[in-house]
């Protein structure tokens, strides 16, 4: 990303992360109690799938001969290594932002342009990975319910814990497929695009940082990217057999009973 898209880009942010301050000190008690509760899932979740999907792409980098990512100590699980602090805080308050983008040195490969493709697929996998893995923990305690006694408020904590586990690595894969620089998607696009339009997508890539802050900023990400997500959650839930179904009527026959969440 050019500097200059980079500083607009902390400047905007700045001000959302603001006017989010703004509007969680006008909440009630209650409200806060409920985002206090949200949070102790997000904060952890988001951590981890950050660091897994950078990561992931140190790792593809470095097993196809670039050591740049290693010698600059991205090839770690140490979310520390790859979180950027600014960014991620606008992750978790304004629901946009970003991590430590990994460098890579092209020079080092053998077959440049199809490793770079494989750089920038391995981060949007390895999230996949993470939401398959949230979807098979689901089919795990649906299984449980008949055979180890849990408390019906242990299994809506895991249930929720599962489910924010899906949704956030399934967004973070698809926000990240999304065909606009610096996301991995351009880089994937650019690999398939034609070298007649080459010239031009180089030259969307300076103004594409600031497509990405007014999709956000008008909502358009959503539109976007709720359809799809709601679609991966519900196929990969099926493909488990549906245990999400079957935990909530298993849940249901407690609430029914006066127990509430």
């Amino acid at each position: 990303m050019p500097p200059e898209s980079f500083n607009r880009l902390l400047l905007i942010g700045g001000l959302i992360v603001f006017l989010f301050a703004v509007s969680l000190a006008l909440q009630s008690s209650g409200s806060l109690l409920d985002s206090a509760f949200y949070y102790i899932f997000l904060i952890p979740i988001i951590l981890l799938s950050l660091t897994i999907h950078e990561y992931a792409h140190a790792l593809m980098a470095d097993f196809l001969g670039d050591p740049t990512p290693r010698r600059m100590g991205r090839l770690s699980l140490n979310p520390l290594r790859h979180l950027e602090p600014f960014g991620t805080l606008l992750l978790f308050f304004a629901g946009f932002g970003w991590a430590k983008p990994v460098i890579v040195d092209p020079a080092n490969f053998r077959i440049p342009k199809r490793a770079m493709l494989s750089v920038a697929l391995a981060g949007p996998l390895s999230n996949l990975l993470l939401a398959i893995v949230g979807a098979a923990l689901l089919k795990v305690l649906a299984a449980s319910l008949s055979i180890i006694a849990l408390s019906p408020t242990t299994i809506f904590l895991l249930l929720k814990f599962c489910q924010t586990l899906i949704i956030i690595n399934l967004s973070l894969a698809l926000f990240n497929l999304l065909p606009i620089p610096p996301l991995d998607g351009s880089r994937i696009t650019s690999y398939f695009l034609p070298n007649r339009y080459r010239l031009q997508y180089r030259q969307f890539e300076q103004m594409a940082p600031m497509l990405l802050l007014i999709l956000f900023a008008v909502g358009g990400l959503g539109v976007i990217l709720s359809p799809a997500i709601g679609y991966s959650f519900n196929l990969l839930n099926e493909l488990f057999g549906d245990p999400y179904r079957e935990i909530g009527i298993y849940l249901m026959r407690f609430r029914a009973g006066g127990l509430q969440y």
